[in-house]
């Protein structure tokens, strides 16, 4: 399905939801930023939307693609939170749901072919995402459409095969939705090599229909785990938010505020398939990135060194994990396979 496409690229969006004391931020408003607080070579920013009955969506929305193995998108929401800016907007609110998801914002050459015998992909699986705007629900409504009048035509032809379903493909091309993610198709990709490249792309875009660096058709990228760079690049830890429980969160407390729930006797649905490469190589060539990555503390590193090697286990804390599928996009080892939880179990939806 994706031969001959570029790369995926993702993001992991983190969000909170506050209810506010007073009507402060209008419903309907929306503050989208870009850059801070990551650092200029990481791709990512925030946004900030008003919402009906006083209640404020916030989030960050952090590029898989960084290079700082340190990188922990749940601490660049609580550093976004801490600005003077944002910190006024929320006191005196509290914090009520929590939640996190990955993202898909290869744009368009990134999409794999969206039809084969008896299938069809739709949403958000398919790379319906507009990276520029940060909107993918119209675009996977419209996903959705343009599958049922295929499935429609395909069922008076009694028909499923590829070649009948191809024309899915035709009309996704002859949609608004493919204009639309044609003018964005080299965004993500602009800010390979940093914040400022991406924004003279994003700027060439306007006036090439998408263009930008890509000029006729396209800039190349590759799988944003393979960006990752090894513990010699940068052994600093990045800066961490101030914990205080009133504005900014650690994970675990944001992981209840999730309504997260997992029958703690099931199998593991994160499976790691050699946590022997998580103690003797991950440990020593990028420290563990998972306590980072993951927004839900599901990874715990209980490793040890004796007599010049590393002993102990990975503790995988599954029953905290809100399904972002952020654990499967970011190891740089490939080695992490998340997959439905037995009796469907996970966070709570709602408001979010």
């Amino acid at each position: 399905m994706t031969q001959g496409r570029e790369p995926q690229v993702y993001a992991a969006g983190v969000k909170e939801l506050w209810q506010l004391p007073d009507d402060r931020f209008k419903a309907g408003s929306v503050i989208h930023t870009l850059g801070y607080p990551l650092p200029p070579e990481t791709f990512g920013g925030g946004f900030i939307y008003g919402m009906a009955a006083n209640v404020l969506d916030i989030g960050m929305v952090t590029g898989l693609d960084y290079k700082n193995p340190t990188t922990d998108p749940h601490n660049e929401l609580q550093r976004m939170k801490e600005h003077p800016a944002v910190a006024r907007m929320l006191d005196g609110a509290r914090l009520i749901r929590y939640g996190a998801k990955a993202i898909p914002e290869g744009g368009l050459f990134a999409m794999p072919r969206p039809c084969a015998d008896g299938l069809l992909i739709v949403g958000d699986s398919a790379g319906f995402l507009n990276g520029m705007r940060l909107k993918g629900i119209h675009l996977g409504m419209k996903s959705g459409m343009l599958a049922a009048e295929t499935l429609w035509e395909a069922l008076q032809a009694d028909a499923f095969d590829r070649e009948t379903l191809a024309s899915y493909e035709r009309r996704f091309k002859e949609s608004w939705a493919y204009a639309e993610l044609r003018t964005a198709r080299n965004f993500h990709q602009g800010f390979h090599n940093g914040l400022l490249p991406g924004l003279i792309n994003a700027g060439l875009a306007t006036f090439t229909g998408g263009a930008g660096f890509g000029f006729i058709n396209k800039l190349h990228g590759e799988p944003g785990y393979a960006r990752m760079k090894k513990m010699g690049w940068q052994p600093k830890e990045t800066p961490r938010a101030k914990i205080d429980n009133v504005l900014t969160f650690d994970k675990l407390t944001d992981v209840y505020n999730s309504g997260t729930m997992h029958e703690e006797n099931q199998p593991s649905h994160l499976i790691v398939s050699d946590t022997n490469i998580c103690r003797d190589r991950c440990t020593v060539e990028y420290g563990n990135p998972c306590r980072s990555f993951c927004p839900a503390a599901v990874y715990e590193p209980l490793f040890e060194k004796s007599d010049g090697k590393f002993e102990g286990r990975l503790q995988i804390n599954f029953t905290n994990c809100v399904h972002c599928k952020t654990c499967d996009i970011a190891d740089p080892y490939q080695i992490i396979t998340w997959v439905p939880p037995q009796g469907g179990e996970g966070p709570v939806y709602t408001g979010m």
